[in-house]
């Protein structure tokens, strides 16, 4: 960590004789201006902001101007507004990807992105291969005994590839045990893959059941943004058309009909069925940047004590494994709530708190995180070399999906009386209902600031439809509302800022 007086001595000797007398109105919060930097940061130009892409860091570059114009001091790793740190972006393709599945009179070679594609995969420098593994059929992959149902039930899938479903059985039928329409957690791929690999198996195929007319998988958009989890195993999306020669020579579809009707599981060993397969994909490491600025507070003594105020600005690019709609997976995912709604907001808080220094007797910092979409690896990287030490670190202000308020606002976090009377306080002067709630714990950079037992507060209007999916865009951003989240946070911080005591910490 940095000591707080390298970043903000010379600030403070420059703006203490020009604060502001304290009577200073803060100029008002514009929600045209707000529109503008999310029509910016949400255009078909910048491509969804992806991790590791030179659409992030033009984003990146567009605040830091921002920060400038609005009065901050750069607060970066190296005197500039930027905190760079690596993460792993996607995948690499190589040469060479196969999948081929054989029984004694039938073989079938699938192609990468035609046919198949990896739902999980473990890069390495070196291919993974994998040769004359035999294969074993074990249903829907679902392992829930408390629930009266494995598909894993004196199956052995020790060194074999394990041939699955999509899907549950009995999906549509609401009075199922396994809760029908109501997805449990043991159908979800995460614990599917566990099931198989904590067994033993060396690759999990899964194939679209037989109850689904059509194949849900999109094969072809996984070249266009490869991305796939990493479950320990290869995880492959199989084709069923390309597969349909082995379904009726296994008679496969006429198990899962029977697994639908009396959920027992029909799962047994293929004999004679083995796979080679073939993986050439390596780790894509990216440099992405945080971006920071500071105001120097306006007292000298408690100026040494700062309010982050953060926001993420990546999103999911074209979407991959991160998008809410994988049929759209490849069209640009603009992310005008998630999140440039946020960064519209911290600009313009910005802006208006550097225009009305006398508010703030303690400092504010600004951060634009990277990373978050891939968990919170911005926040995780600032709270691990701050600008300005955690212990002096008062509170922080989360901005994430602020652009849908329609009156009213969600804050995370309000776990004390006197911050509760804070909230209230600063939503009347912005014109909002302020409502207890958010996102939930661990969904957005705040946690990151929790974990280190920093006071934390999360600015949320709200999930919708168009959450992660391309149709995120602008034209849907409530400009007047998120203006009035802005102010909330602004009056907010000018009450923090101002108070004689710390905020005590009481957990998340």
């Amino acid at each position: 960590m940095r000591p707080m007086r390298r970043l903000l001595g010379a600030a403070l000797l420059l703006i203490l004789a020009g604060v502001t007398s304290p009577g200073a109105a803060t100029p008002p919060i514009e929600p045209g201006r707000i529109l503008d930097h999310i029509k910016f940061l949400a255009s078909d130009d910048l491509r969804g902001r992806a991790n590791g892409s030179p659409e992030l860091e033009r984003a990146g570059r567009y605040i830091a101007d921002a920060f400038t114009s609005a009065g901050l001091k750069p607060a970066g790793s190296n005197g500039d507004w930027f905190q760079p740190f690596e993460l792993v972006a996607g995948v690499a393709i190589g040469d060479g990807n196969v999948l081929e599945m054989r029984t004694r009179t039938t073989s079938v070679r699938l192609a990468l992105g035609r046919s198949y594609y990896p739902l999980a995969a473990t890069p390495s420098e070196s291919a993974t291969i994998l040769h004359d593994v035999p294969v074993v059929f074990a249903g829907y992959g679902i392992s829930a005994p408390g629930l009266n149902y494995d598909d894993y039930d004196r199956l052995d899938v020790r060194d074999k590839a394990v041939l699955i479903f999509s899907h549950e059985p009995q999906e549509q039928q609401r009075d199922s045990r396994l809760n029908g329409a109501r997805p449990i957690r043991e159908t979800t791929l995460y614990a599917k893959a566990m099931a198989a690999r904590t067994r033993g198996a060396r690759a999990l195929l899964v194939v679209s059941d037989p109850t689904h007319a059509t194949d849900q998988a999109n094969y072809r958009s996984f070249p266009v943004d490869p991305d796939p989890e990493d479950q320990g195993i290869p995880v492959l999306r199989v084709g069923r058309d390309e597969l349909a020669p082995l379904i009726r020579e296994l008679d496969l579809d006429a198990r899962a009909a029977m697994i639908d009707r009396d959920l027992i599981p029909r799962s047994r060993a293929l004999t004679g069925v083995t796979i080679d397969y073939t993986q050439a994909l390596t780790t894509n490491r990216r440099t992405v940047r945080n971006v920071v600025g500071i105001l120097a507070g306006a007292d000298a003594v408690r100026g040494q004590e700062a309010i982050v105020f953060g926001g993420h600005y990546d999103h999911v690019g074209l979407g991959g494994r991160f998008s809410a709609a994988p049929d759209k997976t490849g069209e640009i995912h603009n992310g005008a709530d998630d999140n440039a709604s946020g960064i519209a907001a911290l600009i313009e808080i910005a802006r208006a708190a550097a225009a009305d220094r006398s508010r703030f007797p303690r400092s504010l910092v600004f951060v634009a995180f990277a990373g978050e979409e891939r968990g919170l690896l911005g926040s995780a990287h600032y709270t691990s070399d701050p600008s300005v030490p955690l212990a002096s670190t008062v509170a922080m202000l989360n901005l994430d999906m602020v652009g849908r308020a329609g009156g009213r606002v969600e804050v995370g976090g309000m776990s004390t009386a006197a911050l509760r009377d804070d909230v209230e306080a600063a939503a009347r002067v912005a014109g909002l209902d302020a409502r207890p709630g958010g996102p939930g714990a661990g969904r957005s950079d705040d946690s990151s600031f929790l974990d280190r037992h920093v006071p934390a507060l999360h600015f949320f209007t709200g999930f919708h439809d168009d959450y992660h999916a391309p149709s995120d865009d602008w034209p849907r951003i409530d400009a007047a509302g998120t203006a009035r989240v802005a102010t909330l946070a602004l009056e907010l911080a000018a009450r923090l800022a101002a108070r004689a005591d710390r905020l005590p910490f009481a957990g998340p």
